[in-house]
């Protein structure tokens, strides 16, 4: 049972897109995560790895968006604005965790919400309803890009010393 939800976007398969969540080359979840429990990187670990430190750690994970309604020849945009005013259909993530009985904090995987309003609108939903439940729900810095001693360091300070929670 999850004690843990991480939500973000998982964008769709590609070239060279991912086989599970935070899978891209330029994205360091599988990397930042493990080591705020002092666990060896996972980045480049298949699959059944990830899901065995997921289950040992009690984290999960869900998409907020459930389906984009993207223009033909625009399927390789993966502009956050752009995605954000495509999407078709949201997840509903406040009924995920309210079948999640153990679940103690919610994560979102985004600091700022600059040119996402709809994205803004729907975690402010799953925030209030967080609140309402007693579920901890703080944003963190973006894994995307790069990986950093600040950004580590962000991470441990929110999700494992719980002294940090940058709110929506």
């Amino acid at each position: 049972m999850a004690e843990i939800l991480i939500l973000g976007t998982f964008n769709p398969d590609t070239i060279d897109g991912p086989d599970f969540y935070y899978g891209r080359s330029r994205n360091f979840l599988w990397h930042l995560l493990p080591e705020c429990w002092g666990v060896e990187d996972l980045k480049e670990a298949e699959l059944k790895y990830k899901k065995a430190f997921m289950q040992q750690y009690k984290v999960d994970f869900a998409d907020v968006i459930d389906a984009l309604e993207i223009p033909e020849g625009e399927e390789e945009n993966v502009d956050d604005a752009f995605i954000d005013s495509h999407v078709q259909q949201w997840n509903n993530i406040i009924g995920i965790i309210d079948t999640m009985p153990q679940l103690k904090a919610v994560y979102f995987t985004r600091k700022t919400f600059n040119g996402i309003p709809n994205m803004r609108a729907q975690m402010k939903l799953v925030s209030t309803h967080c609140l309402q439940k007693g579920i901890r729900f703080c944003k963190l810095d973006t894994p995307a890009r790069y990986h950093s001693p600040e950004k580590q360091k962000q991470w441990v300070d929110t999700i494992i010393l719980q002294n940090t929670c940058l709110r929506v």
